[in-house]
């Protein structure tokens, strides 16, 4: 059984491709194309030297530990990750 307790609370910043405009477009656009620069923020499930694995969803029920909306970020991509904590919580 997962202890979620243990997982890390991360916001990831990473690169990833970004679709240009569909048409003619001058050669300096194309090769000037930007990188989408993008986030993620939950659970950081993997963070190995070929990926980080992010879950951003965790079901507490005691009999139905499940997670839910993860994203797999290659780990070359990846430009920041910043470790998050609770500073309050309500009811």
């Amino acid at each position: 059984m997962t202890n979620i307790n243990k997982i890390p609370m991360v916001r990831i910043t990473w690169l990833d491709a970004r679709d240009m405009e569909t048409g003619w477009l001058p050669i300096k656009e194309i090769i000037d194309a930007p990188l989408a620069v993008c986030q993620e923020v939950g659970y950081m499930v993997v963070n190995n030297d070929d990926k980080i694995v992010i879950m951003r969803s965790w079901c507490i029920d005691k009999d139905d530990n499940h997670g839910g909306g993860a994203i797999a970020i290659p780990r070359g991509w990846v430009r920041k990750i910043e470790y998050l904590k609770v500073e309050y919580a309500t009811r």
